[in-house]
């Protein structure tokens, strides 16, 4: 099956060491996905992986499947950051790749982008048509969290944590090359960083959760990182303006490396019309750089 030059959705799964599940969970985000009727890829990143995960995957022999790997594990942000480096598609979204929630959520949440204007769709346990089964502690915790982020920040969700997204490619083409965590709290600096550029149309959709106990179990430090994340994303967004200084930064300089190129004017610069064009053009550039192979993510300036 050929691939299309530009999916509609473009689905990434980032996976460490998911020999056992991979190839189970791809078929039937594959076989999920064609309820779309549009074209579509799916981005399998194995974030240093060394069970043989990568070759499964691959043997899968499907042209909408795409595997890209890297020696280290980074981690699930910092894999989720490279699969949106290679994604081609209108909406770019992601889902945990041991399917505890299923596929069928990145359907309909394509399908709400069609019904009405929307930045982002998240699937929420906290939707009152939300089947879950997870731990009483995770209830806990998850809902003493978004007390903590709907105080702090001007994220308009119940839930920022689903494993399950999809946003519209030019929110992350903004979002992205400014984001500094690449662990516990990606999803939420998405969210908080989107909105205080104006993409703060934000939609939730019913999931279906069967916590499988898969290896991401919650611990203490794991709730540390997550409430010192929290507050650091606060912290940059109220107190130091960081996001828009950065982006203001990122933009003088394109302009620069445009110019030293031979621009004279911005009204005859032809930017490349390629996906992810002009964040390539910047990621290229500079320290938020992610190359073929990946190393540690972007420092505060």
């Amino acid at each position: 099956m050929d691939v299309p030059t530009m999916p509609y959705v473009s689905l990434i799964t980032p996976v460490h060491n998911g020999a056992r599940f991979i190839d189970a969970c791809l078929r039937e985000i594959t076989r999920t996905l064609e309820q779309l009727e549009k074209p579509f890829e799916v981005l399998v990143i194995c974030d240093g992986c060394d069970d043989g995960t990568e070759a499964i995957a691959s043997a899968i022999g499907d042209a909408r499947v795409r595997v890209l790997q890297y020696a280290d594990n980074y981690g699930k942000g910092y894999a989720l950051c490279y699969g949106i480096h290679h994604a081609r598609g209108r909406l770019i979204g992601w889902l945990d790749a041991d399917l505890d929630i299923h596929p069928r959520a990145i359907v309909e949440a394509a399908l709400e982008f069609e019904r009405g204007p929307a930045d982002a769709v998240l699937g929420s346990k906290r939707h009152p048509d939300s089947a879950v089964d997870y731990p009483l502690e995770r209830r806990i915790l998850s809902w003493g969290y978004q007390r903590l982020v709907r105080t702090l920040l001007r994220v308009d969700a119940r839930d920022t944590q689903v494993g399950a997204k999809l946003f519209r490619r030019e929110m992350l083409d903004t979002v992205v090359p400014l984001l500094l965590i690449k662990a516990y709290a990606f999803d939420l600096e998405v969210l908080a960083v989107g909105a205080e550029f104006g993409f703060d149309r934000v939609m939730e959709i019913p999931i279906e959760l069967d916590y499988r106990f898969s290896g991401s179990g919650i611990n203490l430090h794991a709730v540390r990182m997550m409430f010192q994340d929290t507050l650091a994303i606060a912290y940059r967004i109220h107190l130091r303006r960081w996001y828009v200084r950065q982006y203001a930064r990122l933009q003088r300089e394109r302009m620069d490396v445009l110019a030293a190129a031979g621009a004279n004017a911005a009204s005859r610069v032809e930017l490349p019309s390629a996906p992810n064009g002009t964040l390539n053009l910047i990621r290229q550039r500079f320290a938020i750089t992610l190359p073929t192979e990946p190393r540690p993510g972007q420092t505060e300036r």
